[in-house]
């Protein structure tokens, strides 16, 4: 499959004096017909290559809102990693927003039969064909690659870890799981916390997990327990419990939750060697 690349308006950012170029793009995956995978690039304008960053997305509790997705609505969260020196790329699963294919993603979570397990490893499936392809662009550094990804993109990244591609060097998950049909309400949690434990048995990838105290979809409890199953395994996380945001802490990995969980980030990067460039102080969200 070809790949196509559309070109879009070039945002001035001035908080960092740096301009960022950003493209559309579809990308081949198995599964997604000819529409391939919905996505946009943001990077430096500097010549690259440079590192891969990629950013994905959660999964609405109601089904009909996942045609509704767009890659606009993280451009502010690709912009900071894109500030710091990434090649970042925001990309649609299968089923989600305009991309090619069925969702194939469905967890039963509430049902008799709960795999949680084979939803994350479908997930994790396209973030693999994503890097394996981006991974091939004369804008993208193969030898060091980060996932990031909040809720569902959060599990998906944690299910990435436990069969990483080449290249994969770091995951960041912010408010991971699956499940939650209502506000404090998590289906058939026992199953999700062994999901967790299942990758952790093979996952060796270093990871940032980010749970704020007030998430209404997997309470601090519940997080902690993940944190538990996936380490005694064997997975390697740092987990940080993040204070209360706004009403609902799993929305913190958003444009309004800039300056808080931007020093999460540059923190765990620094841990792990990753920092590319000295990001400005000055967070403010930005706007295309």
């Amino acid at each position: 499959m070809m790949l196509v690349l559309f070109a879009l308006p070039v945002p001035a950012l001035s908080a960092s004096g740096q301009d960022l170029v950003e493209q559309e793009l579809r990308i081949p995956a198995h599964g997604a017909g000819k529409k391939g995978l919905e996505a946009v690039m943001v990077r430096p304008s500097e010549p690259g290559p440079h590192p891969l960053a990629l950013v994905n997305h959660g999964a609405p509790r109601a089904g009909s809102d996942r045609r509704k997705m767009t890659p606009s609505e993280m451009l502010p969260q690709a912009r900071e990693f894109a500030r710091r020196g990434w090649t970042t790329v925001i990309v649609m699963r299968r089923g989600y927003g305009a991309s090619g294919g069925d969702f194939a993603e469905d967890a039963r979570a509430c049902g008799r039969n709960p795999d949680f397990y084979g939803s994350g490893v479908e997930s994790a499936n396209d973030l693999r064909e994503a890097i394996a392809y981006l991974s091939k662009l004369p804008e993208v550094d193969p030898a060091r690659i980060i996932s990031i990804g909040r809720s569902a993109g959060g599990f998906a990244t944690v299910a990435l870890t436990a069969k990483p591609p080449a290249g994969l060097v770091a995951g960041i998950s912010f408010a991971g799981g699956r499940g939650s049909p209502a506000a404090d309400e998590v289906c058939n949690a026992p199953d999700l916390i062994n999901a967790f434990r299942k990758f952790g048995k093979t996952s060796r990838i270093p990871m940032l997990w980010v749970y704020a105290q007030n998430d209404h979809f997997f309470s601090p409890q519940l997080a902690a327990e993940f944190y538990k199953a996936f380490t005694a395994a064997g997975g390697t996380a740092q987990f940080v419990s993040a204070g209360p945001f706004g009403t609902d802490g799993h929305h913190l990995f958003s444009q309004a939750g800039i300056p808080i969980w931007t020093p999460m980030v540059d923190a765990f990067l620094q841990s792990q060697n990753l920092v590319l460039r000295q990001a400005s102080a000055d967070n403010s969200p930005q706007v295309p």
